[in-house]
């Protein structure tokens, strides 16, 4: 492939996350210029580095899992993202795009033929002196041109065109797992928001129970007035809190409808629990998502191809070759186009050479340069976004699972607080804003604790779309053109 010929492999060199910038500007990994070779001192120094570590203990094919939403024991997340793979606008959009890159591959490959074309003409004169006698004429032609490929510029045109395409179905696949990941997290999100709902339904519950316990004890003359009034105040911020989670959850459903392409009426019913979370099996080494990424290897092959296009601009100062032949026959009448003796030909050869043009063919040169400058300079903070990115799920695996720990501690013992509280209300001895502090404490552990086991799962979903692999990131073979199914 041509995209071998202008890119080596770029994760073979690299040394540490902080060298990454150095690898990128500093290796020979792009020939682009047929007459320079980029050499420095940074490269020669990261090839001597020692190899980069492991993010996590790796297993036993040091790779993630590959089919990762089916590792959620949920079944309506398998088959909502099936779902969105098959609506999803953006995804349709990715196929479009392809389909055109493709289309123009086949216009680049059609200047190594000839061109070919046809030409006739009726004319018909007649003239107002009667002696002379009407005519008609009648003429018909064949034209052909061809340009050789003197200096390579239709075969760098045509794996131009390549490139774009396999870049257009990596966009496809990096599109795919866009929406895998965010039906994931949304359905997490949306779990998370009915759970938050129903704790304030409950939680509307235990504040009413204690204002009819408070309101009892006013009726008997033990509590007073101020009692009542903050336990209806209560009653009436849980109120407040179970609307706007409510509100939440329904935005939240139309969300996912949207990547769906259903309706937004609201209608998707979320799951009663968050499924458990899988175990994490390894990440494999920092060079992995190199590979497996569909962003940087859109990117990687939009490098190359830009590599190209300067070759282009170059070869547009050299001379060109182009040969051209016709033949015609002319007569009044159709059984003259069939006379060889009729016919005539010609054949002809031009070459041509830009002289002056006012700098207009090195300015694009130097046009089609800084373009690469920029996307390089764009694929390598690329990189280092994606680095960043497993980096910080890698890092959130451990954080998040103590942060949840702990929040099943609070949740327990502000739970046992809340009754011993209860109890020492009824009896009268404690009082209305100590059970309230304490409703107050547990209902704020257990809304924490949900939200921290959500977030575990989002974190996960944001880890294997940081990777890039898997079977959500794999285009199916038969939206692809031939030379990309044959590249497996």
């Amino acid at each position: 492939m041509q995209s071998r010929r202008h890119i080596s492999k770029l994760c073979r060199s690299s040394a540490s996350f902080s060298a990454m910038a150095l690898i990128f500007t500093g290796c020979a990994s792009f020939d682009l210029k047929p007459d320079a070779t980029v050499v420095t001192p940074q490269a020669e120094a990261i090839a001597e580095a020692p190899p980069p570590p492991d993010w996590v203990v790796p297993a036993p094919d040091a790779l993630p899992t590959t089919d990762w939403i089916r590792a959620f024991p949920d079944p309506i997340l398998i088959e909502l993202v099936d779902e969105a793979l098959r609506e999803n606008t953006n995804i349709g959009s990715a196929y479009a795009r392809l389909n055109a890159a493709i289309a123009r591959e086949r216009i680049s490959g059609a200047d190594r033929l000839p061109s070919v074309g046809a030409t006739a003409g009726l004319s018909r004169t007649e003239y107002a002196n009667s002696f002379i006698t009407d005519s008609s004429n009648h003429s018909l032609g064949l034209n052909a041109s061809w340009e050789p490929d003197l200096w390579g510029r239709i075969s760098d045109g045509i794996n131009a065109s390549e490139l774009e395409s396999e870049a257009a179905a990596s966009d496809i696949a990096g599109a795919r797992l866009s929406i895998t990941g965010q039906v994931a997290q949304s359905w997490f999100s949306l779990i998370e928001a009915r759970l938050l709902a129903d704790l304030s339904r409950r939680d509307i519950e235990t504040q009413e129970r204690a204002l009819r316990l408070t309101q009892r004890r006013f009726e008997s003359g033990v509590a007073g007035s101020s009692d009542v009034r903050l336990a209806r105040s209560s009653v009436a911020q849980a109120q407040a809190l179970q609307a706007t989670r409510e509100q939440r959850l329904s935005s939240l459903s139309r969300q996912i409808e949207i990547l769906l392409t259903r309706y937004p009426a609201s209608a998707l019913e979320a799951a009663t629990d968050l499924p458990d979370l899988p175990p994490l099996s390894g990440a494999g080494a920092p060079n992995y998502i190199l590979t497996q990424r569909p962003d940087l290897i859109a990117a990687e092959r939009r490098l190359a191809g830009q590599g190209l296009q300067i070759d282009l601009a170059r070869k547009a100062l050299l001379p060109s070759l182009s040969l051209t032949g016709s033949t015609s026959a002319a007569g009044r009448d159709l059984s003259s186009f069939f006379n060889l003796d009729a016919l005539v030909a010609n054949l002809a050869s031009n070459l041509t050479a830009p002289i002056f043009q006012g700098g207009r063919l090195r300015a694009n040169v130097d046009i089609q340069e800084a373009v690469l400058e920029q996307q390089m300079q764009s694929y390598i903070g690329t990189v280092l976004d994606a680095y960043l990115d497993v980096e910080n799920a890698l890092d959130g695996e451990a954080r998040l699972a103590e942060r949840e720990t702990a929040l099943r501690v609070a949740v327990d013992e502000s739970l046992k607080a809340e009754e011993r509280l209860e109890l020492r209300y009824t009896e009268g001895l404690a009082t209305i804003l100590q059970l309230l502090d304490a409703q107050t404490r547990r209902l704020s552990a257990e809304g924490q604790l949900i939200s921290a086991r959500a977030e575990r799962l989002q974190n996960r979903v944001r880890l294997h779309v940081a990777l890039g692999g898997g079977a959500y990131g794999d285009v199916p073979p038969d939206a692809l053109p031939v030379f990309l199914r044959n590249q497996g």
